[in-house]
């Protein structure tokens, strides 16, 4: 019955703020307040430095574009090179790069749930002695079936949370803290707010419960939020910070829903799910509230219904089993 209430509030919560009509609303009222009335195509971006995971499609290409083409040099993340090569190309084209400025565009290929291939990544950009001002932690997987990484962790849990935002990012501190404003967004999911953290074992090993491809997004996803919550305080220079892009068209989402997708519509477009993320990588840093989970350039509630609010020892669990994993650990 519990699972059913926090369901039902969280479709009636996504169906306001997640659609296009949501995005719509959100916009309307960005001219309003000084903070959010940001005109992205107006940002001058040339000497920044971004990583992005998951560049290569959907929310991660089309934010690359936008930062590249206000002027960013953009370290493209992507698990296969071929597919990271060609969204390059497409993006150096559409944004009309010219042959002395492709380097702007650079593609890292790295499995974000795989350690050493996380830290294969930050080596690169230690080796290019980076200045690093952003780093978007958006690369991630919805499976439909159970698969265990080489490490022990599974999938899911590994690339959206353990290894893709927690390593990566205590891996590119000392990159983000050369830089006068830096900041790290973890691209969330507003799926999370479907279930609350289940715990070390359920989550990152996904023992002890059936696995279901869709719970163990959400797991990951509300671990994500709630590691920015606690850990954003800890960072004094770089501002961390959450969000979600919505109900967006995008190939994830059309391999999680297929046909079932109409109940998520109208579905935003590419672009309107990306541009409140693009806000959080553009504004100065001073606008970002640390630990926020950001929708539509504005700071969300994290929980919809008691029901789905974590207990404070399995959010230790949490932070206790990535310090195990990682070897770095966190206090709370």
């Amino acid at each position: 019955m519990g699972g059913t209430y926090s369901a039902i509030k969280f479709y009636q919560y996504g169906r306001k703020h997640f659609t296009q009509t949501g995005w719509k609303r959100a916009q309307s009222e960005y001219a309003a307040d000084p903070v959010k009335n940001l005109d992205l195509s107006t940002v001058n971006l040339s000497n920044k430095v971004y990583a992005v995971t998951g560049a290569n499609s959907g929310i991660g290409r089309c934010l690359t574009e936008y930062l590249a083409k206000q002027g960013a040099k953009v370290y493209m993340i992507c698990r296969s090179e071929e597919r990271g090569n060609k969204a390059k190309k497409e993006i150096s084209d559409a944004i009309k790069l010219s042959d002395h400025d492709q380097d702007k565009l650079e593609v890292v290929i790295a499995d974000m749930s795989l350690s050493e291939d996380v830290k294969a990544a930050i080596k690169k950009l230690q080796d290019d002695n980076v200045t690093l001002d952003g780093l978007v932690c958006n690369a991630g997987a919805l499976l439909s079936k159970k698969q265990m990484t080489k490490e022990g962790l599974e999938v899911t849990f590994a690339a959206h949370m353990a290894v893709g935002t927690y390593l990566l990012t205590q891996l590119a501190i000392p990159l983000l803290e050369k830089s006068p404003d830096p900041r790290v967004v973890v691209v969330s999911s507003g799926g999370m707010y479907a279930s609350k953290y289940p715990g070390w074992k359920a989550s990152a090993k996904a023992e002890g419960v059936s696995f279901d491809g869709q719970l163990a997004y959400s797991y990951a996803k509300r671990a994500q939020v709630l590691l920015v919550e606690r850990w954003a305080p800890q960072l004094s220079k770089i501002k961390l910070v959450a969000c979600h892009p919505g109900w967006t068209t995008t190939p994830g989402v059309d391999a999680a829903y297929g046909s079932s997708q109409w109940f998520l519509k109208p579905l935003r477009s590419l672009w309107e799910g990306t541009e409140g993320i693009a806000f959080l990588c553009a504004t100065p840093g001073e606008n970002l509230q640390p630990g926020g989970f950001y929708l539509d350039r504005a700071v969300q509630p994290t929980i919809l219904t008691n029901r789905t609010k974590t207990p404070e020892p399995l959010v230790k669990e949490l932070f206790q089993g990535l310090g195990d994993f990682t070897g770095f650990p966190l206090q709370i």
